[in-house]
């Protein structure tokens, strides 16, 4: 990104993140997100759908604990942190 706003300046642009879709207006969402022409759709497949309840319980859950020692252990292991 730093190399694409050296290319084209950074007059007139903003860059955002959204930790949800939630935060975003109407437009932004369809924009970014609902436009066909500009979203990508990736199939996602659950194998064992009782673990992934498990970790998205540890991830999305109100024990801070659980979840630094989850990230800790498994950090190294991510591939993509954003999609």
């Amino acid at each position: 990104m730093k190399k694409l706003l050296a290319e084209l300046g950074e007059k007139g642009i903003s860059v955002k993140r959204y930790k949800g879709l939630g935060e975003m207006n109407a437009q932004q969402l369809w924009d970014t997100t609902m436009n066909p022409e500009n979203r990508i759709f990736k199939k996602v497949m659950i194998e064992d759908a009782m673990e992934a309840n498990e970790i998205f319980k540890i991830l999305m859950g109100k024990d801070v604990e659980a979840r630094k020692d989850f990230i800790k252990r498994h950090a190294r292991e991510v591939k993509n942190l954003d999609i």
